[in-house]
């Protein structure tokens, strides 16, 4: 058996946010249509991104001989050095009239969107990713008086990305350090939300 020694990359960051608001009814025949615009924030302090998992085991002849895992949604909860107003606005749903927005009781469902992010890595190469169709959850304020030592406090955003309702995707991910990535760059990913295996010959046709 041969022997292959090979480099390791590890995480060396992590670069601005990406967010693309889905536009309509959502439905099992198509894929979803997105904004065309992609707002990109400068504003990550850190992420940390967990998984919903479930396991199934089946034993028999006293042999392990099914372990399925499936994944039904991610969990992003962002550290953010403040966010648009724009954005927020978009992503909690919030309507404003000369400025004036009111919040009510009523169970409501939030705006579904897209969340990209970048991660440069050791060798130079970067990973990036959306998340196709997430939502925030309410987020938990604080406001403090400022003293002589000036600060500014993150805010903490919790992103649950669930899966498409057309093919069940929950990430897409590019490396630009794959074989086989020639021809594509981070900034051609991030140019529009990739949501299905279908997009690829179309928006890389050049790859």
């Amino acid at each position: 058996m041969a022997k292959e020694k090979k480099d390791i990359q590890y995480s060396v960051g992590i670069e601005d946010l990406y967010i693309c608001m889905m536009e309509g009814e959502e439905t099992t025949e198509a894929i979803p249509t997105y904004s065309t615009t992609v707002y990109t924030q400068s504003n990550i302090s850190d992420l940390t991104i967990s998984a919903t998992t479930t396991n199934f085991v089946k034993w028999a002849s006293n042999k392990k001989i099914i372990n399925i895992t499936k994944n039904t949604a991610f969990g992003l909860a962002f550290n953010l050095a403040g966010l648009n107003r724009e954005v927020r606005d978009k992503i909690f749903g919030k309507t404003r009239t000369k400025g004036i927005s009111f919040e009510t009781a009523k169970a409501i469902e939030y705006p579904k969107f897209a969340v990209g992010v970048i991660f440069p890595l050791s060798d130079g190469t970067k990973l990036a990713r959306w998340y196709p169709r997430c939502s925030v959850a309410p987020v938990e304020e604080s406001w403090k008086t400022q003293n002589e030592e000036m600060t500014v406090d993150d805010i903490a955003y919790t992103i649950t990305a669930d899966p498409l309702l057309f093919n069940d995707v929950t990430m897409v991910e590019f490396d630009s350090g794959a074989a086989d990535a020639a021809g594509v760059t981070v900034e051609q990913f991030m140019e529009q939300v990739v949501c299905d295996n279908s997009q690829i010959d179309t928006l890389f046709p050049g790859a």
